[in-house]
């Protein structure tokens, strides 16, 4: 559909988009919050005079951006058959140029452009996936900031500022899966040059690290132990290091739903040619388990899936993004994910990365 500007000069509509913004200000700049309400408040809209409205109109009319103008070009269908009679015999007098088959050909028209790999046309349900993952992250993300307003007060006892990490740290991981989940829409449904994913050479020993507190204690809730793995010198990778860190986040957490309690998750770097090779396994706290044990620690839990890109897990209630569209999101990172399901180590996952040219090597601090 052709883009569109709405406009409007009903209180009521107004008065609903200063509360779409409250959120953002709140985000952005919380301490005018309370001013900028005050002047709402104060100088509340009221319906104005139909001259007015018919002024703005022309005046936007009057400013609007030209269109580009289409150049038509007409052609004439010739019978294929035997041209060059056609163009000998005289035409009759009735016959003019109206009276033979014309097709307009449009000049400025655009050249489709491919789609990412198995892209998908936008559908309802797509389209309200999206829209649902917006709605949530707003009013988690007004949350979020409040509460890191009160955890930067002193007068609050211990308890409570507990609680309010507690709140943060919950709401956070949220904001975080609904982005990434949104992502995985916009990547999954839109043309690729809409969505080109910018990479570039990154460091991803800084990556890791960054978000080893936060495996801890993803690993930690699930009453498991995680041991990283990396090597001294470590290459730089080319890869986008926002979205790795999404997808990296969302790849722990579903790992880790998927071990049984009480084992270990081993996450290790190794260099593989031109590529790092991240690999995420458990491995089982005690060998000398009983046979019952071992079977139940090679047990998946369920997962159902729910419409085109997501899972869910009956017995914790979460969410999270299907394997295909996982791999798809490795793919646009310029990587390749490749998920394995042994018999004795359970479900194993790697991450191939490739490796910058040129590469010099990043070394790890101890």
């Amino acid at each position: 559909c052709s883009p569109a500007f709405q406009f409007s000069f009903d209180p009521e509509v107004i008065d609903k988009a200063w509360r779409s913004l409250h959120p953002r200000i709140l985000l952005t700049s919380p301490h005018q919050f309370n001013k900028l309400e005050t002047l709402v408040r104060d100088f509340a809209p009221q319906p104005p005079d139909y001259r007015l409205v018919m002024q703005f109109g022309r005046l936007l009319l009057k400013n609007l951006p030209q269109q580009p103008r289409k150049e038509y070009i007409q052609t004439i269908a010739v019978n294929s058959k035997d041209s060059s009679s056609v163009s000998s015999k005289p035409r009759p007098r009735g016959d003019t140029l109206d009276d033979l088959h014309w097709q307009p050909l449009q000049k400025n028209k655009e050249p489709e452009v491919s789609k990412i790999s198995n892209a998908r046309e936008p559908t309802p349900d797509l389209e309200l996936l999206q829209a649902l993952t917006h709605e949530i992250r707003t009013p988690l993300t007004t949350i979020c900031t409040l509460t890191k307003l009160l955890l930067k007060r002193r007068d609050l006892p211990p308890e409570v500022l507990r609680r309010l990490e507690i709140i943060d740290r919950e709401c956070t991981e949220q904001i975080n899966r609904m982005e990434l989940i949104f992502r995985a829409v916009e990547l999954e449904t839109t043309t690729a040059k809409k969505v080109a994913v910018n990479l570039t050479s990154m460091s991803l020993a800084q990556v890791i690290e960054h978000n080893i507190p936060q495996w801890q204690k993803q690993a930690q809730r699930c009453n498991l132990t995680l041991d990283v793995v990396l090597p001294q010198q470590l290459p730089a990778v080319v890869s986008n290091p926002n979205l790795l860190t999404q997808v990296l986040t969302g790849l722990m957490e579903n790992f880790t739903r998927s071990v049984p309690a009480g084992n270990q998750i081993q996450v290790q770097v190794i260099p593989a040619g031109n590529q790092l090779k991240l690999q995420f396994q458990s491995q089982s706290a005690a060998e000398d388990k009983s046979q019952e044990v071992k079977s139940k620690a090679t047990t998946c839990p369920t997962l159902k899936s729910i419409g085109q890109l997501l899972m869910f897990q009956p017995e914790t209630g979460s969410l999270s993004l299907n394997l295909d569209v996982t791999k798809n999101l490795f793919h646009a990172l310029g990587g390749k994910l490749i998920v394995r399901q042994r018999p004795q180590a359970g479900r194993v996952m790697t991450v191939f990365l490739p490796l910058e040219v040129n590469n010099r090597g990043i070394f790890l601090k101890k």
